[in-house]
């Protein structure tokens, strides 16, 4: 099987999101055009896209909605659960874990670690608040796959070190700064702050996305 790159992986999760609000809409055929007008990717980058998941739709009718949003699913999320460990249970981790997409769809949280005390033992839409203490022996039964770090960045660093012990080797670090990791753990940055300016960017000199 030829690799895919990341971007073409994340511009699939999206896809994948878009079909599923049209099939609850009740559109059963969809076109690389129409996709463009609702993704705002271009129509050659859609059907570029597409072609990599495999062989899909026809000429001039285009593509059955459901089909293609199972092909994709099925290679994007390989019809697993990914289960996700949360370091930091502030406005954004509170924020994170009320939002239901991170609670269907192939993403489960099973874990939250605060050192706040009035927080550690607290339960929030369903998923408990643990002291990072016990962060390994937690990781291990909950079965976890992804950290991700959602504290001030004077603590990413030491939150970072708490995940890679408990044998973790997936980060998605939504601190602004960068953290240090071992050659075999895989980080994904997530500063808002800069997508916010790469939009900008985009939007005022028509970059390419």
């Amino acid at each position: 099987m030829k690799k895919i790159s990341q971007k073409t992986i994340e511009r699939g999760v999206f896809y994948i999101r878009t079909l599923e609000a049209l099939l609850k809409d009740g559109q059963t055929l969809i076109s690389s055009n129409q996709l463009a007008n609702i993704t705002g990717f271009s129509d050659a980058q859609i059907r570029k896209d597409i072609s990599s998941f495999g062989k899909v739709g026809r000429p001039g009718i285009g593509y059955s909605t459901a089909e293609l949003r199972n092909i994709l699913q099925d290679f994007v999320l390989k019809n697993e659960v990914v289960h996700v460990a949360l370091f930091g249970v502030g406005s954004l981790g509170a924020a994170i874990l009320k939002y239901p997409g991170f609670h269907k769809d192939g993403i489960k949280l099973v874990a939250a670690f605060d050192k706040m005390k009035n927080k550690v033992g607290a339960t929030i839409n369903g998923v408990k608040v643990y002291d990072p203490k016990r962060a390994v022996d937690v990781i291990k039964k909950t079965h976890a796959d992804i950290g991700v770090i959602a504290v001030p960045k004077e603590h990413s660093q030491e939150v970072a070190d708490i995940i890679v012990l408990s044998g973790l080797r997936g980060i998605v670090n939504f601190s602004p700064i960068s953290i240090a990791v071992p050659k075999n753990v895989m980080v994904k940055n997530i500063d808002l702050r800069v997508e916010f300016f790469s939009l900008f960017c985009n939007m005022q000199y028509n970059c390419g996305i």
